[in-house]
């Protein structure tokens, strides 16, 4: 199948875009091609030929869906392709050069959609050019293209905030009250001896596939949530999963290693703290138990030692704040250990 974005001859048969949704595998396929061609790579053979076949995580087609609320698909695709279907013969070359170059870019993303809709709108261009009336061609080249493309400018994830469950699409609403009936056509291919999962295929419109498919996940009980690492959606089988991936679990283990170690390390000056409070109280237990200790000296190592706890108090309040470093604190420390020694030979 050609698919170079250059003139040559067009695709008569209906490319259609077909999506199997795995509940069990969280899994989702997307197959692109003619459809004897589609059936034929579901069935196992890989001699198939097919523009697409690609297997992702459940939710990565609504979650990646293209946005495009500047209406590039329109400025840069249909617009200069439009222009040269009206166009005299030596103006056609630099027109058809600037969409085949966006349309090329979208095409090489390797996301199913953006590639589907590109060969769509080119292999559109290519058939408009055939009929001798090109003014009406262009017509129905820009209708059909341009209710292709007009999904781009609407939030396709559809779903709660609070619980992640996706909105049943209400289809006597929004775009499907006053749409073409082809435009609200899905195919429904359901399980056969060697497929076990139902396909559906889109070819007018993919708003039908995305009503399809948020009402499978809503049927499902599978919600969305929002990875608390890389901050991407990701769909999940409960609220109770934040993590979207391996290296995201990866990721946020090594986190809580380092939020551990540091929590050991600010531990580690209060625990410094008490051993060295226990030191003072042994020395001075032990001075009182000296036949012989002077009074008044004994008097002295307990005023300084309430004056050790009331300044290690306040460092440690600094150290808490920030405004101290626990490495000034616990060399504080060691110097007080010199004090009481002083304070303490007889």
């Amino acid at each position: 199948m050609e698919n170079q974005f250059i003139r040559h001859e067009p695709c008569f048969e209906r490319i259609l875009f077909v999506l199997t949704l795995d509940r069990k595998k969280m899994k989702e396929r997307i197959l692109i091609g003619e459809e004897q061609q589609i059936r034929f790579r579901l069935n196992g053979s890989q001699n198939a030929e097919v523009l697409c076949d690609m297997t992702r995580p459940l939710g990565t087609f609504l979650i990646n869906f293209e946005r495009d609320t500047d209406r590039d698909w329109n400025l840069y695709g249909l617009s200069p392709l439009r222009q040269a279907l009206h166009s005299n013969r030596w103006k056609q070359p630099e027109l058809e050069q600037a969409a085949s170059e966006f349309l090329w870019g979208k095409y090489l993303s390797n996301d199913p959609l953006k590639m589907y809709v590109a060969f769509r709108i080119w292999n559109s261009y290519l058939l408009a050019r055939e009929p001798r009336d090109r003014n009406a061609a262009c017509d129905r080249f820009m209708d059909k293209m341009s209710r292709l493309t007009g999904v781009f400018q609407n939030e396709t994830m559809s779903f709660d905030r609070e619980t992640g469950k996706p909105k049943h699409f209400q289809a006597g609403s929004l775009y499907f009250k006053g749409a073409p009936s082809e435009d609200t056509r899905l195919d429904l291919w359901f399980p056969d001896n060697r497929r076990t999962e139902e396909c559906v295929s889109a070819y007018a419109s993919l708003y039908p596939l995305i009503t399809y498919y948020l009402n499978r996940l809503n049927d499902w009980g599978l919600c969305f949530r929002q990875c608390k690492v890389c901050g991407k959606y990701f769909l999940a089988k409960s609220q109770r999963y934040e993590l979207c991936s391996d290296k995201c679990r990866k990721a946020q283990a090594l986190q809580n290693k380092r939020e551990f170690d540091e929590r050991a390390r600010e531990n580690n000056y209060d625990l410094l703290y008490k051993n060295e409070c226990q030191n003072w109280r042994n020395k001075i237990n032990r001075v009182k138990n000296t036949a012989g200790f002077p009074a008044d000296r004994l008097e002295k190592i307990q005023a300084a030692f309430a004056d050790f706890k009331k300044e290690a108090l306040q460092r440690k309040k600094a150290v808490k704040t920030g405004t101290a470093s626990p490495k000034e604190f616990t060399d504080w420390l060691y110097l007080q250990s010199n004090v009481i020694v002083r304070l303490t030979e007889y």
